[in-house]
């Protein structure tokens, strides 16, 4: 069927019949064919799926006999039970197949009825370590969080803002174990200025460390709070082999700056990803 689709395809495209054949006659001659080749494509993942079902149902009744025969165990009792082992193993490979070949000929089938598929599902899709994402009490958060939010608090009383007013302190934790903190720092003509996760991260660059495991961010926003924007995501991400937690908190008001603790313990923090903040990004996870 698909052969004879093509050939009336490619006769629509020889000189002699172009000038009789219309372009849409030969947009739905294609759009058959690629419906009918999709067909064919489905057509032999179910005879796969058959013939690997076939072979699972020979090796269980292998077994089965196996069980039988081995009866009371005996000198050569050893070489069966290792041979069984070997069988179960094969099946559980075939099984991993065919479950693996169900769930795409479920998805094949739900996407053609109409049905929406989960994004996680697809396999076009890059499929990274995710994280939890939660919000948790400041005196809830492991000690590693609370760590690395007082650096990115200490970090932004020295951040240069004279044009925004709005101070943002960011800290990062290398894979050695030593934290990098930054502020931002701002520009009258605005564009060389630098967020202060980029400024974190190059401090730790620039002294050779090139992986990270965790970060933090505080600024105060009175609405909520105050993530890393969409080039500060992306740089993060250059520089993690895994999802690292991303701990934010709100800094306290002008009026509260000195005050101690900076952070009071009832205070919300958010702990999202990497990922989260940047979910089917271009990096690809280790």
């Amino acid at each position: 069927q698909i052969q004879h689709l093509l050939l009336a395809f490619k006769n629509c495209f020889r000189f002699k019949n172009l000038k009789f054949c219309k372009m849409s006659e030969k947009r739905k001659l294609l759009q058959r064919y690629m419906r009918n080749l999709s067909d064919l494509q489905d057509e032999l993942k179910r005879k796969e799926l058959e013939k690997k079902m076939k072979e699972l149902e020979m090796l269980q009744a292998k077994l089965a006999r196996r069980q039988e025969q081995s009866g009371t165990k005996c000198a050569g009792g050893k070489i069966k039970n290792l041979r069984q082992k070997n069988l179960r193993k094969v099946l559980g490979k075939y099984m991993m197949t065919l479950e693996g070949f169900l769930c795409e000929l479920a998805r094949r089938e739900a996407r053609l009825n109409g049905d929406r598929g989960r994004a996680s599902e697809s396999e076009n899709l890059p499929h990274p370590q995710m994280l939890e994402e939660y919000t948790v009490a400041f005196c809830a958060v492991g000690e590693d969080g609370r760590e690395l939010l007082e650096a990115a608090l200490s970090a932004r009383r020295c951040a240069y803002a004279p044009y925004s007013k709005f101070k943002v302190g960011a800290a990062f934790r290398a894979k050695c174990g030593r934290i990098y903190a930054g502020c931002n720092i701002e520009n009258v003509a605005f564009t060389p200025g630098n967020c202060a996760e980029r400024c974190a991260l190059a401090k730790g660059i620039s002294e050779g460390e090139k992986k990270y495991t965790a970060g933090a961010v505080v600024a105060y926003h009175p609405d909520g709070f105050t993530t890393p924007c969409g080039v500060c995501r992306q740089f993060i991400l250059e520089f993690i082999q895994n999802d690292i937690p991303i701990y934010i908190a709100k800094a306290p008001p002008p009026e509260q700056e000195n005050c101690i603790p900076s952070i009071p313990d009832e205070a919300e923090v958010l702990v999202t990803s990497a990922y989260h903040l940047l979910p089917h990004s271009f990096n690809s996870f280790e």
